[in-house]
């Protein structure tokens, strides 16, 4: 019969022998005073210290601390480092294996340079965009804040990076009602995230994973109780254009019957207008620094309406629409807010004017493949929002049906 004390015995593997060898670098500092410095790793991988210096070996033993000099480039170090554990461990326990290799000097990227870079990158290829070069400068400076904090690194942010920078900046207020910052800013920051780290990985060569490959958009629960975009009704319009002088009125009678983007309309020139064919064309060509979104130039039938209102401006400029300098219009927002305060018209924004136009066609008949054209939208995806019927609609067409057919 057993006893207690034997039946409950278990032998205890052996515990394995365990020695780290690290690598220091002992630099020169203000006051000439010489210091040891740690390096930062990316995973297993040391980032090398540029300044000079030399690299020390550092082990304990027991409770005492050794160090050793290790040579003056990093192969030196790594050399080193790998001796000594083998002297430390024997090749027994080091079964045969060699610590990972570190980093190769230079293969760490800083998101600070990265970012400057990336920028560069989009100024250069995208000069008639400028607009697009500040928004990405912003949404990366968000970046840098959120996540340079706790990463020095390109190469170690990871997918846990991308989802901690969801929840902070969920957690966070902007504009001027300090509204928490929607769903749909944050998808579109991370988007742009995964084209910067694209950029990163195929242009620069930089070795890592793309953080944002496949990332999970938040859902934006007031856009999906909204539906489609919101529109001005018929009687908003009526009142914003009795408040209207014929300029402000011909400006925003151009936006409801075209669906131009803001930067469109202030670039718009005369050489752009055809009133023989009845149609505005939307091109960049002869405007520096500007080109229609996703360069997609096109081709706008004017309706009656329009032409009449166009056929009454003064050509005081080659703008259609300057100021009073006769240069060309930048922002139109602070006029139309003034306007709707007047008019007693709540939420007015310019691009609800777009909204408006491509909503009016789809009620009116016409097919989405024509409308994404007259929308300039590269993607079918974003006219198709525009495809949601109101309760009205919806009605009307129930009531068509019956049981005769």
């Amino acid at each position: 019969m057993a006893t207690p004390s034997s039946a409950a015995y278990h032998p205890r593997p052996a515990r394995r022998a365990k020695k780290t060898v690290r690598i220091l670098k002992k630099v020169r500092i203000a006051g000439g005073v010489w210091q040891f410095a740690s390096l930062d790793r990316i995973g297993s991988r040391y980032v090398w210290d540029k300044r000079p210096g030399y690299y020390f070996l550092e082990w304990w033993e027991g409770r005492r601390r050794r160090r050793e000099r290790a040579g003056i480039s990093p192969a030196e170090a790594l050399d080193a480092q790998r001796r000594k554990q083998n002297e430390l461990l024997g090749e027994l326990i080091a079964g045969g294996r060699t610590p990972p290799l570190p980093l190769k000097e230079g293969t760490a990227t800083p998101i600070a340079d990265a970012i400057h870079t990336f920028i560069e990158h989009v100024k250069a290829h995208s000069p008639e965009k400028p607009l697009t070069a500040e928004r990405y400068t912003q949404v990366l400076e968000h970046f840098e804040r959120l996540v340079g904090k706790r990463k020095k690194y390109v190469e170690a942010i990871t997918r846990a990076d991308i989802d901690d920078y969801k929840i902070r900046r969920r957690a966070e207020s902007s504009g001027p009602n300090e509204r928490t910052v929607a769903p749909r800013t944050i998808n579109f920051e991370l988007s742009v995230f995964r084209t910067f780290f694209y950029y990163l990985i195929n242009e620069r060569a930089v070795r890592m994973e793309n953080p944002c490959a496949r990332f999970k958009p938040l859902k934006d629960e007031r856009e999906r109780a909204h539906g489609k975009p919101s529109t001005y009704a018929q009687a908003e319009l009526d009142k914003l254009f009795s408040a209207s002088k014929d300029f402000q009125k011909t400006i925003y009678g151009t936006l409801v019957l075209t669906g131009l983007r803001e930067q469109e309309l202030c670039n718009l020139t005369w050489k752009d207008v055809d009133f023989k064919k009845e149609t505005l064309r939307v091109t960049g060509e002869g405007k520096n620094g500007f080109s229609p979104k996703d360069y997609e130039e096109r081709v706008i039938p004017m309706p009656p309406d329009l032409t009449a209102l166009l056929k009454g401006l003064p050509h005081t400029s080659q703008w259609v629409f300057p100021t009073s300098g006769g240069s060309r219009q930048t922002h139109l927002l602070r006029g139309l807010q003034r306007l709707a305060r007047r008019a007693g018209v709540a939420h007015a924004t310019l691009h609800k004017f777009r909204h408006t136009y491509a909503t009016r066609l789809l009620e009116k008949g016409c097919d989405i493949v024509t409308v994404q054209h007259l929308m300039g939208h590269s993607d079918l995806d974003t006219t198709r929002r525009y495809l949601n019927p109101d309760e009205i609609l919806k009605r009307k067409a129930a009531n068509s049906l019956s049981l005769k057919g």
